[in-house]
């Protein structure tokens, strides 16, 4: 089930971010342990989860990019979600919320390790996101047309 995260649901969709396996490397395992403790939202945010059974197996957030577009700022599956659909599921609502929103596009700097997943899903290349803070690598950027 897809809902609305609530505040009280941020220490499961941390730790969901800390075990990700997409950070296994280093740097990135660095990157995302800072950026963690600082992460927060409010119920007003457009932070949503899916849960079965009170497990969480993925979670994204929207963020607002310009007048018509948003930006997939997070976008995390549970490792033991993999393959299973639920990355799917989410990116289709993802979509389905930024459309809501009045978004004709939404933009995305992908962890390289996700790009096959995005173009998958229909994003196109549009370039790469250069370092910045504690990503000290580029990233594959990408738009999705609503």
């Amino acid at each position: 089930m897809i809902r609305r995260a609530r505040p009280e649901d941020r220490a499961a969709l941390a730790a969901l971010m800390l075990d990700s396996n997409g950070y296994e490397a280093p740097a990135a395992r660095a990157m995302i342990a800072a950026f963690v403790p600082r992460w927060a939202f409010t119920e007003a945010d457009e932070v949503w989860l899916d849960e079965e059974a009170g497990e969480m197996l993925g979670f994204h957030q929207l963020i607002p990019h310009g007048p018509e577009t948003l930006e997939l700022d997070l976008f995390f599956t549970a490792n033991a979600a993999q393959g299973k659909g639920v990355g799917r599921r989410l990116f289709d609502h993802m979509a389905q919320r930024a459309r809501a929103l009045g978004a004709t596009a939404v933009v995305i700097s992908s962890n390289p390790k996700a790009a096959e997943f995005y173009r998958r899903m229909g994003a196109i290349d549009i370039g790469v996101s250069p370092p910045v803070d504690e990503i000290t690598w580029e990233r594959p950027k990408f738009r999705l047309d609503l």
